[in-house]
Parts: C-alpha cells; sequence; structure tokens
C-alpha cells in the first residue's frame, strides 16, 4: 500500500520547519568558543569558595604570573648575560606589570658602622670571581634557592607578575606574545640551553587550542565510525544515510542550543559531540532495525513504519529518559563544568529523541522506501542470535556462577577505589606542556601555589605575631615542604639581614624592640608589610609553592599543620589554607559523595520505570542488578590499573548507568509486549531476544567504538573517560545477551 498523500503533507511540512529550526542552529552554531578558565572548577556557593574571594580581595590572586625558567650547563657569566638581555623584552609583554630577574635583583643593604644604606646586586655576574662567591653565599639562602636559582645550580627563573583577574583576551594575548618570545629566544641562544614557560595564562591557551583540535578530531572520527557501523548493520547506502543525517542535525542543534545560551566549549563539553553522535544513533538503529525486520516479512512500507515506530516508540523515550537522567544527576555536583555538562548532554539526549520521531519518519515518508531483501543479514542475524541464546541457556548455570563470582570479587576491589587529583594529571606524560610543568618541578620549588591565612588575636603584640608566624613558617618549610616560602616572619628576618649589613648571622626576627620598629616601618615605606599584611594588622598571608603530590597527601599534610598550629600558636589564633589548588582539592573531597548521590538517582529512576513497566518488583531487581554490576567491573578495573576518583574519571558511573541500561529496557519493553499478547514467558524471552538482539549489539558497538575514539585524547581525563565508558558498556552487552535471559527465565514469574 502506497503512503497515504496527507502523510507526505505532513512530512513537507515537518521538513520545512526542521529546515528552518537547522539554519537557525547552524549559524549559532558557527559562533561557537572555546574557553578554559581554571577558576569554574572551584566549587560554587561553598564557605571555601567564598572566603579565597575575600582573601583574594585583601591580597591579590595567587595564580597571576608567568614563570620563565632558562636551563644551561652551569650559571656561567655567559649564561646569566643572556638571561639578562631577555629581562626588558619580557618586560614589554601585554599586560606584564613586573618582572623579578636575579640578574638585576638588588638587595637593601645597610652599612652598620656609617648606617649608610645601597643596593647590592644578588649576583655580580659581570666579575666572574665575585660569581663564584655570591653563588657559594647563596646556597645558604632558602629565600633564593628553589626560588629564583635552582638547587643544581644549572637554571635561573624569572617570575612575570601580570594584571590581576586577566580576562580570556588578554591571557591569549600575553600567550601568544611570550611563546612568540620564546621561539625567537630560542633560535639565537647559545648558552641557554632550554626555555620553559609556565602560568595560567599559557596553560589556558594550550588547553584551548588542543581543544580546538580534538573536537575537529572527534567529529570526523566519529562520523566515519558511524557509518562503518551502519553500513556493517544494514548494508544499504539508505540505512546509513537516514540514521547519519538525524544524528549529525541532533549534534548541530545541540552545539546551537549552547552558544544561544552562552556556553563555551570548556574541558568537560569537548567530549560532547562525540557523546551525543553514539549516544543518538540508538534511537534510530532501534527503529529502523524493527523497520527492517517487518520488511523482510513481506509488510508494506507504510505498515512496516507502523509497526516499527508502535512497537519501539515506547522504549526509545524510555531509554531517552534514562540516558538524560543519567546526565542530569550531574546538576547535583558542584563543580561548574561537570554541572553544565550533565546538563547539555541531556539537553542533546532530548533533541535526539525529537529528531528520531520528526526528521527521520519525515525522510522515510518522502524518501523512496529501501530495497529490502529476505535473504542476507536477516537470515544472518536470526540465525547467530538464536544460536547464542540457546548457548547461554545450555549453560546458563555456570554462567551464573561465573557473574555471581565476578560480581563479588569486583564490589571487593571497588571498595578500594580512592579520590585523588594532581594539577597537571589530566596531561600525558610526554606531552610537551607537561614537560614544562615537570622542568619547575624538578628545577625549582614547583608550580601550585600555596597560600595560608593567619589571623592573630587582638591582644597579640606585633613582635610575639612575628616570632610565632617565624615558628610557623619553618613548619611549613620543614615539614609541609612549602617552598620559596614568603611570609610576614621571612620577610622581617631579610629585611634585617640588610639592616645588619647582609651578615646570615642576623637571618633572624630581631630581639631588639627599636630595631624591629625601624625594619617595620622600612617595609611599610617600601609596601613590603602590606602585601602580606591586612589593614587590621591582624591577618597576614604566608604563601609559597608546594610539589603537586596529589590532593590526599597534601589533606594528611594539612591535618598535621592543623594540630601543630592548635598545639603552637597563640590561643585565639585562626589559621586556614586556601588558594586555587586548594579549592580544586576541595572539589575532590566531596566527588566521592556527589557520584553516589547522582548514581542513587539514576538508580531510583531507573527502578521506578522498570516497576511501572512490569509491576513488579522482582523485575525492579533483575534490571537493576543487570546494570550495577556493569559498574563493580569497572570499579575493580580502576583499581586495578591504579586509577583514582577525580573530576573528570567521577562522572563515568552515572553517565555510564544510564547508557547502559537502555539495552535492558529494550529487551524487557519487547518482553512486555510478547507477554500482553499471551505468548509464555520462554516463548516471550526468545522472541525478545532475537527481536532486539541485533539492535542492541550494534548499538553497543556503534557506543563502543564512538568512546573509544576519546582514547585518542591529549586529557587523560577525556581518555579515560572513552576507555571506562566503552569497558562498561562491553560489560552491560554480555550481562544482557548472558545473564538477563536467565535471571527473567529463573526469577520473574508473570501474571497469567
Amino acid at each position: 500500500m502506497d503512503v497515504p498523500t496527507l502523510w507526505k503533507r505532513a512530512a513537507r511540512a515537518v521538513l520545512a520547519g526542521l529546515v528552518l529550526v537547522t539554519a537557525w542552529m547552524g549559524w549559532q552554531a558557527s559562533q561557537l568558543e572555546f574557553n578554559y578558565d581554571f577558576e569554574q572548577f572551584f566549587p560554587t556557593n561553598h564557605p571555601e569558595t567564598q572566603f579565597y574571594r575575600d582573601f583574594r580581595d585583601q591580597f591579590g590572586s595567587d595564580n597571576d604570573f608567568l614563570i620563565v625558567g632558562f636551563e644551561g650547563d652551569s650559571l656561567s657569566q655567559a649564561l646569566l648575560a643572556e638571561v639578562d638581555g631577555h629581562v626588558q623584552a619580557l618586560r614589554d609583554l601585554p599586560a606584564v606589570e613586573s618582572v623579578q630577574s636575579p640578574t638585576q635583583f638588588d638587595l637593601p643593604v645597610r652599612d652598620p658602622l656609617s648606617g649608610m644604606a645601597f643596593q647590592r646586586p644578588l649576583l655580580d655576574w659581570a666579575d666572574a670571581e665575585q660569581l663564584e662567591k655570591d653563588l657559594a653565599r647563596l646556597r645558604a639562602r632558602d629565600d633564593v634557592m628553589g626560588n629564583l636559582i635552582s638547587p643544581s645550580g644549572r637554571a635561573v627563573a624569572l617570575t612575570l607578575q601580570h594584571a590581576q583577574g586577566l580576562s580570556k583576551a588578554g591571557c591569549d594575548s600575553l600567550a601568544d606574545a611570550v611563546l612568540a618570545w620564546k621561539a625567537k629566544a630560542e633560535q639565537g641562544s647559545v648558552d641557554v640551553k632550554g626555555i620553559h614557560v609556565a602560568g595560567r595564562a599559557v596553560a589556558q591557551d594550550y588547553y584551548v587550542g588542543v581543544m580546538e583540535r580534538e573536537v575537529t578530531w572527534f567529529v570526523g572520527v566519529g562520523i566515519v565510525l558511524l557509518i562503518a557501523f551502519l553500513w556493517f548493520a544494514f548494508r544499504t547506502a539508505w540505512g546509513v544515510m537516514v540514521p547519519l543525517a538525524v544524528v549529525l542535525v541532533s549534534g548541530l542543534w545541540t552545539l546551537g542550543i549552547m552558544v544561544a545560551t552562552g556556553k563555551a566549549v570548556d574541558v568537560m563539553t569537548v567530549v560532547l559531540p562525540t557523546i551525543l553522535f553514539v549516544v543518538g544513533i540508538s534511537d534510530v538503529v532501534h527503529v529502523l532495525t524493527r523497520y527492517y525486520d517487518e520488511r523482510r516479512s513481506d509488510v508494506s512500507h507504510r505498515d512496516a513504519m507502523l509497526r516499527a515506530f508502535r512497537e519501539v516508540g515506547l522504549a526509545t523515550f524510555l531509554t531517552s529518559v534514562t540516558t538524560a537522567l543519567g546526565f542530569l544527576t550531574l546538576l547535583t555536583s558542584s563543580i561548574g563544568p561537570i554541572h553544565d555538562f550533565g546538563l547539555y548532554a541531556a539537553v542533546g539526549v532530548g533533541v535526539a529523541y525529537v529528531l528520531a520521531f520528526t526528521l527521520l519518519p519525515a525522510v522515510m515518508v518522502l524518501a523512496p522506501p529501501p530495497a529490502v531483501s529476505r535473504q542476507g543479514t536477516g537470515v544472518f542475524w536470526n540465525h547467530t542470535l538464536l544460536r547464542m541464546l540457546r548457548w547461554t541457556l545450555q549453560h546458563k548455570l555456570a554462567l551464573a556462577g561465573l557473574w555471581v563470582l565476578v560480581a563479588g570479587a569486583s564490589t571487593a576491589l571497588s571498595t578500594q577505589l580512592r579520590v585523588d587529583n594532581k594539577l597537571i594529571e589530566d596531561l600525558r606524560e610526554d606531552d610537551p606542556f607537561r614537560q614544562e610543568f615537570v622542568f619547575f618541578e624538578r628545577e625549582f620549588a614547583g608550580v601550585r601555589p600555596f597560600e595560608l591565612s593567619v589571623t592573630m588575636p587582638e591582644e597579640v603584640q606585633r613582635a610575639d605575631m612575628l616570632m610565632a608566624l617565624d615558628a610557623l613558617e619553618g613548619h611549613l618549610r620543614e615539614e609541609y615542604q612549602v617552598g620559596a616560602i614568603l611570609g610576614p616572619a621571612t620577610a622581617v628576618k631579610m629585611a634585617h639581614r640588610g639592616y645588619m649589613g647582609d651578615r646570615e648571622d642576623q637571618y633572624r626576627v630581631p630581639q631588639s624592640t627599636g630595631t624591629l620598629k625601624r625594619i617595620l616601618k622600612l617595609m611599610e615605606r617600601s609596601g613590603q608589610w602590606s602585601a602580606m599584611v591586612a589593614n587590621d594588622g591582624k591577618q597576614v598571608r604566608v604563601l609559597g609553592k608546594v610539589e603537586d603530590v596529589g590532593s590526599q597527601a597534601l589533606a594528611l599534610r594539612n591535618d598535621a599543620l592543623d594540630a601543630w598550629c592548635k598545639q603552637n600558636m597563640p590561643e585565639g589564633t585562626e589559621w586556614h589554607v586556601t588558594g586555587t589548588a586548594h579549592l580544586v582539592d576541595v572539589n575532590n573531597a566531596s566527588l566521592a559523595s556527589d557520584m553516589v548521590g547522582g548514581l542513587g538517582l539514576a538508580l531510583a529512576a531507573v527502578a521506578l520505570l522498570a516497576g511501572l513497566l512490569f509491576r513488579s518488583g522482582v523485575m525492579v531487581l533483575i534490571c537493576l542488578v543487570t546494570n550495577v554490576l556493569p559498574l563493580a567491573m569497572i570499579g575493580a578495573m580502576m583499581v586495578m590499573l591504579g586509577l583514582d576518583l577525580k573530576v573528570t574519571s567521577g562522572i563515568i558511573f552515572t553517565v555510564a548507568f544510564g547508557i547502559a541500561v537502555d539495552d535492558t529496557i529494550h529487551f524487557l519493553s519487547k518482553l512486555r509486549l510478547q507477554l500482553a499478547q499471551g505468548k509464555s514467558l520462554a516463548w516471550a524471552v526468545k522472541r525478545s531476544f532475537l527481536s532486539t538482539g541485533k539492535a542492541i549489539i550494534v548499538t553497543s558497538l556503534i557506543l563502543c567504538g564512538g568512546f573509544l575514539t576519546l582514547t585518542s585524547s591529549s586529557f587523560l581525563g577525556t581518555f579515560h573517560i572513552g576507555l571506562l565508558i566503552s569497558l562498561t558498556l562491553l560489560f552491560a552487552v554480555l550481562a544482557d545477551l548472558t545473564f538477563l535471559p536467565w535471571l527473567v527465565l529463573r526469577w520473574f514469574k508473570p501474571k497469567k
């Protein structure tokens, strides 16, 4: 029977509307921007975030700088002369306010006899003999070694302070300028063996560049994979082009919605196009698989469409709901990029569902129906699936025992999963930008900022405050392993040493009240005191750098610091570790609870849907067990691979569950239809397995293949998302094909 004329008119109207919307979405998507704002990962509405912002308003940011490292064979005159020749060029870079270089760093020194003050160079590198003496003298100064000069004696570091709160455009301009300078400087270098640059501006520029390249790569590879899998499934150009059109339009719409709502692509949403491609194709594959099965049974084009959309419609709606809910559970996260990722991924799933039931039927109505043979792939799939079901049921006890054993072992291993994070851990070991960080970790005190706020009681005098801070800064240096420390006590000791003729034995807080007053007065005039002490004179800032050892290790150091301060600081003193890096650690501390909460919501939603479908608590348990098992397995895999939970990998469980449960819902929905027709349970399981098996396998292959493309990412977080979700989906399809049928036959007792 031909397609009715009314259908064709409706299809043309739908296509016309979709074309207009797609054109507008395409225009929006053309304005897509990329952004990597480190502060987006701060926990929103969190007391730690508010404390840091108030602290930053008082003392300034700890992240508005660049470090330029010059590496050579030794700190020779030639090396230092070459370094000094670049200082002015670095000062001229956009937004740079000051450059601190060991070649131009002068120490204020007072002659104790005459009382005259003068400036003494830190390194007298113009005189070879004096340079050797200066280097020997400075090896005992921890305020210089590890900060301006590397303890190995092979490198020096220049600190470039730039404008605070620099915008993305300002960071881009500064990054482009400093990288252009670096390329030119390396070409003309003779004694400098390497130049290294690190800091927020260049990090943001690098991350954004990688994201732009990877989005293009992921989209291209995703399209190629979709074409390959669709051809494998349907073996017709029609079966490839129609689903591909639907999924490409859904991806375009989602990007258009992101731009229209002011969202730029960040390190989390960079994987969104790939996810939408592979997730959005699922509904189309299930509809077309059912359509082709009907056509092979000599059903007309019109009736085949009706039956396909009628039978698969409810299941695809439910799977879209569960997948979207899996993403929406990420809205419980306090981390902005994860929150946005969950929101826009859920929007993309909804868009894909709408287009699967508007664009797809419109194209099917207007396009010439494909030629379908009763032989070939359809017969192959039926025979293959039938043999698979027979083998599964023949070995049901062995398979059930194996799954129970795997479940127990996986659950035991999963309990060892821990939350940890390092700032540069998201980059591969051989990544050139990570090597820049490694250089500063190896040669200097590192690049991870450390900040501590200390507030003394009103009754504590300045002298007593400085003595207490001196002990605290010593503890931080020795026990917490903070390098390049700068706090009020350290600054006073440096000033006292210079005031007493730059004598090393005078590097201490002065005992004389008069001397201390004079030194503090000099520091207030120069602005040194106000940079570390608030206007009230009680809140102070202690800053430095620590090795990026991970949030777990630093949490232990913070606990030890709390214990030390309680025992040694004056009563009533308040102390608070803060800073940009600390806020990222705060995020990770709440990651496990956020993940459990989100996963609990997803489980509750799936249990509700299964309960509404079958009105059976047993079927709810069967559905949950089948899909929680792959999550336990992936947790065990993470433990065996030595992977920790962090901001990026924390989304894997809820997202994977929302996607993996789709196959179970398709199987159970078909089972429900068969039982409603009066079929026996055994017959219903067989027909459901044969009817949905092909679509389950094909969509799982598409999903696994699509997510595996993410393993080519330069970001290890994206790599692990691709690898672990692919493994989860693989485990899920194995459970659906070898465990689910036995569970249904063994435990489900349908009402007659």
